[in-house]
């Protein structure tokens, strides 16, 4: 568990990736379902947190308050993103 800046970057980077992707699989399966994808935004955030409890001294304090004050938007933003279908229903 020794990582680089860089290396932290990166893990960051396929964070906002895959809440992107979270989003948008979200608004495929909820549809118009607005209230489905903030509280999946908010089960996300309360399943890492506890895992970012136990990790807090392994990892620099920057890299905890940027995933975790990220992870919500990042998922709205991907449940914003036009889809297939054209436009997105969030």
């Amino acid at each position: 568990m020794n990582f680089s800046a860089a290396m932290l970057a990166a893990r960051l980077v396929v964070g906002v990736v895959a809440s992107l992707a979270a989003g948008a699989a979200c608004v495929a399966i909820a549809q118009s379902a607005r209230a489905a994808i903030y509280i999946f935004a908010l089960l996300l955030l309360a399943l890492f947190v506890p895992v970012h409890v136990w990790l807090w001294a392994k990892f620099p304090l920057w890299y905890h308050i940027v995933f975790l004050s990220s992870l919500v938007p990042l998922v709205v933003l991907g449940a914003r993103l036009p889809g297939p279908r054209g436009m997105s229903a969030a």
